[in-house]
């Protein structure tokens, strides 16, 4: 198997050393002397700002990933915190009380305090507070940020079973995670009705709150957490092109189109149809670590978006990132397939530990991947046009970054659409949302 290890191989690595306050801050965690800084190449969309942290002896220093969270996404950084630790202790729990043979191999997260024994390291700013935490690494992993990295059809299907699986372990280890403790990191994550809203105020070229009053979430503390996503922040000039282009007109009136199918899942759970439980919130597949001698799942790590919401979010979400074997940075539509037998791969996966599920849910899981696919479709779409603020762009990104990243969700979504009658979880139970 080919991939990016999760640990870097070697005592020392090849990126540049980070610069000295980077490490005054690592300092101020509880880790052994000496401690040394490097830049870390794999960044993610959100926190971009993350460094590599080696602890200890020098021949065989400990790993770590120093991590400050993104202050324009995450507002209320105590609270992803407290959502994480309370994820980690409960999976904790729930490996000293279970035997399942599933969960020999299942590690957890370290989160590593500061000296003075807080979960994280708060710094204040003229702009706000910055939330910087340190985490350990779990050695000898791999993950993916696709199958297309993967040339053979065989290990690609092992790996989906396994990442179907992983997820239905992390779900089976979090069960006693009671939802009600949790608060949503994000302000309106999860929320499709409310990214709809912000898509058509952007559409309508509100640039105060004041003008985007009536897209607006009723409740006054959401509206004021997310009245900035409702809103443009391009010069008139480039807002206007970026409207007119007719990529976003097409993919604007699909998403219109498809709006009563994109809230199946929130609808079901206004109405009570469907289990509220903690969920992961972000289960692509780079966010799975895979054993790199054996393959087999090891972890579920990015625990920013630990909240309340149904299972079938997790599970979709994961699903329209393995099916798409092309990856979520192809530029190119035409070349944006998926392979029906990872999804069938995925869920014997999930489906093996028996985690327990009701029937109305099981009739969804064909359904979810395309739900999420458009979710994620018009979060792109409404962020490149209202001057992407929530996705921002690195200075090397191309400038339509993230309409081709709408334009591939979307395209997931056609496909997903297209070969719905291949898509079968074996339950007996038959989707009825289609």
């Amino acid at each position: 198997m080919t991939g990016r290890f999760h640990h870097p191989p070697g005592p020392r690595p090849a990126a540049p050393r980070a610069p000295g306050r980077i490490h005054a801050l690592a300092s101020r965690f509880a880790l052994p002397g000496p401690i040394e800084a490097f830049e870390f190449p794999g960044r993610g969309n959100i926190n971009q700002q993350s460094y590599l942290v080696l602890s200890g002896a020098r021949e065989n220093p400990d790993p770590y990933l120093l991590q400050m969270l993104n202050p324009t996404v995450f507002r209320h950084p105590d609270g992803v915190i407290e959502a994480m630790t309370l994820c980690l202790q409960t999976q904790r729990r729930a490996l000293a009380r279970l035997e399942a043979p599933d969960l020999r191999t299942w590690e957890v997260l370290e989160l590593v305090p500061t000296v003075e024994g807080r979960p994280c390291l708060v710094i204040p700013a003229k702009e706000g507070v910055r939330c910087w935490r340190m985490m350990g690494y779990l050695r000898n992993t791999r993950c993916w940020r696709s199958l297309g990295e993967i040339p053979d059809r065989e290990t690609r299907l092992r790996v989906a079973a396994e990442a179907g699986r992983g997820l239905a372990l992390f779900h089976l280890l979090t069960a006693d995670l009671d939802p009600g403790r949790l608060r949503t990191p994000l302000p309106g994550y999860r929320d499709t009705a409310l990214y709809y809203a912000q898509l058509h105020s952007v559409l309508a070229g509100n640039r105060t709150a004041g003008d985007a009053a009536p897209f607006l979430p009723e409740d006054a503390a959401l509206a004021a957490d997310t009245a900035h996503d409702f809103v443009v922040h391009l010069a008139p000039g480039e807002f206007e092109r970026r409207r007119a282009d007719a990529c976003v007109r097409r993919l604007a009136a699909l998403a219109d189109r498809y709006r009563d199918f994109a809230l199946t899942l929130c609808r079901g759970l206004e109405e009570g149809k469907l289990k509220r439980g903690a969920i992961h919130g972000d289960t692509k597949l780079e966010n799975f670590l895979f054993d790199a001698a054996t393959g087999r799942v090891r972890a579920l790590v990015d625990l920013d978006t630990i909240m309340p919401h149904t299972w079938l979010s997790d599970w979709g979400d994961l699903v329209r990132s393995l099916v798409n074997i092309a990856g979520e940075r192809e530029t190119d539509a035409e070349k944006i397939r998926i392979d029906p037998a990872l999804f069938r791969a995925a869920a014997r996966g999930f489906l093996s530990p028996a985690l327990p599920m009701a029937a109305g849910e099981k009739a969804l899981m064909t359904a979810a991947p395309a739900i999420m696919a458009l979710e994620l479709g018009v979060r792109f779409l409404a962020d490149y046009v209202r001057g992407d603020r929530y996705f921002r762009l690195r200075p090397d990104a191309p400038p339509d970054l993230n309409r081709s990243r709408a334009l591939v969700q979307f395209r997931v979504f056609e496909e997903l659409r297209r070969h719905a009658g291949l898509l079968e979880v074996e339950t007996g139970d038959q989707d009825r949302v289609w």
